[in-house]
């Protein structure tokens, strides 16, 4: 996709509070991510799979980011940025990461190809034994909210989440942020994470795990009321990728 200078010029007028940002550099930006799927690719082929995702990974943000400015969503490109990344889970052999790329726009063509690919490899994997493990859910900007349950005794574990919601500019001025570390109980795979705090926080989060353990999901009582920051929330639906 190639980003109109003239049209995000005429888009900045929104933007004028953040001058130090103009269209020549957001052009130059959006210019680039041919630049990383190229490097990508190399690394790719090199079989430095790390590196080839940073790349990819570079190239899923800011596609997201030009086609925010731009309010022109190519979902083609989206989803071929997509594949790539996980693409470099599957030569890994990591493949629920994989799955979490994929998920992302599942009934795109290339998406749908991929996921057959590795439909055997996922249903190989050893079954989860618990609750215990790593569970993503996509954000945006090439950034997954990660919510990881670590085991204190039987039923309790230890919940450790991050969470962010990326704006307009999100690439220029960061994400808003959110987190808390906080026990849970889990019985017949359900448990409430209470976050009090006299000043900030005063908030419920339900927790659902499926039966299979290999999702979660999360849901708040008054999203407004957990001390993250602004539009960050718990909520929706968290893959297994561990």
């Amino acid at each position: 996709m190639k980003y109109c200078y003239r049209a995000l010029a005429l888009l900045f007028v929104a933007f004028a509070s953040h001058a130090e940002i103009t269209a020549e550099d957001v052009a130059a930006d959006c210019a680039k991510i041919s630049e990383y799927a190229q490097q990508g690719e190399r690394f790719y082929k090199a079989k430095n799979y790390p590196k080839a995702r940073e790349a990819f990974e570079n190239q899923v943000a800011w596609q997201e980011q030009c086609d925010a400015i731009a309010r022109n969503v190519d979902n083609d490109l989206l989803a071929t940025a997509y594949n790539n990344v996980a693409l470099t889970w599957i030569r890994e052999g990591e493949y629920r990461k994989a799955l979490a790329w994929l998920s992302i726009m599942p009934e795109n063509k290339k998406s749908a190809y991929n996921l057959s690919l590795i439909k055997e490899k996922l249903a190989a994997l050893p079954k989860p034994a618990s609750a215990a493990g790593e569970y993503w859910q996509y954000a945006g900007r090439g950034t997954f909210e990660t919510l990881t349950l670590k085991p204190q005794d039987k039923e309790t574990f230890l919940a450790d989440w991050s969470g962010y919601y990326f704006g307009m500019m999100a690439m220029y001025y960061g994400p808003n942020l959110g987190e808390f570390s906080e026990k849970v109980t889990l019985k017949a795979g359900k448990g409430v994470i209470k976050l009090r705090d006299g000043n900030i926080s005063d908030c419920t989060i339900s927790l659902n795990l499926s039966p299979d353990l290999l999702h979660i999901k999360a849901k708040t009582d008054d999203p407004m009321q957990c001390g993250f920051g602004h539009n960050v929330s718990a909520d929706g639906t968290y893959l297994r990728v561990d």
